[in-house]
């Protein structure tokens, strides 16, 4: 009985000595490196999106998405499956924004991509920011297999 009370008081003062070491691992942001990249191209917005669930390889079609910002065609992604990160970057003007995305994807008989119809684009497909004045936004969308979309905004 005593050795069970003495293994119990060690293991809770074990316990409390790992979880109040003031050398915590701060894990670096996966953005880091981009961040760097962003800031010496004069880069202020980066958008990423990748979907969320694909759990068959034959559902994992390649796709990219056509970026709209404030209602003007801006660019689109890099190309890529759809479980995988895609990426538009550029130079915005220091005020509110809105995003509004286009999912296009590769119809592999004509091999050529194809905008998706109304009814399988992500919901919502648009998203309202703010870049505020010497600060980097990243905007990251992530789709779920029902078209859900969530938007996480982070700024640096």
């Amino acid at each position: 009985m005593i050795m069970r009370t003495f293994a119990c008081k060690l293991s809770l003062l074990l316990l409390i000595i790992t979880g109040c070491t003031s050398g915590e691992i701060i894990k670096e942001s996966p953005y880091a490196k981009n961040i760097d990249h962003m800031r010496s191209k004069n880069i202020n917005f980066m958008f990423t999106a990748y979907d969320r669930g694909i759990d068959n390889p034959n559902n994992d079609r390649r796709a990219y998405y056509k970026i709209f910002i404030d209602k003007v065609e801006s660019g689109r992604t890099t190309s890529g499956l759809e479980s995988q990160k895609k990426i538009f970057e550029t130079k915005l003007d220091v005020n509110r924004h809105l995003l509004t995305v286009q999912k296009w994807v590769l119809n592999k008989k004509t091999g050529r991509y194809v905008k998706l119809n109304n009814i399988d684009q992500p919901k919502p497909n648009f998203v309202y920011f703010t870049i505020p004045p010497g600060k980097i936004v990243i905007l990251e969308m992530v789709s779920d297999k029902n078209r859900r979309t969530l938007f996480t905004v982070k700024q640096y």
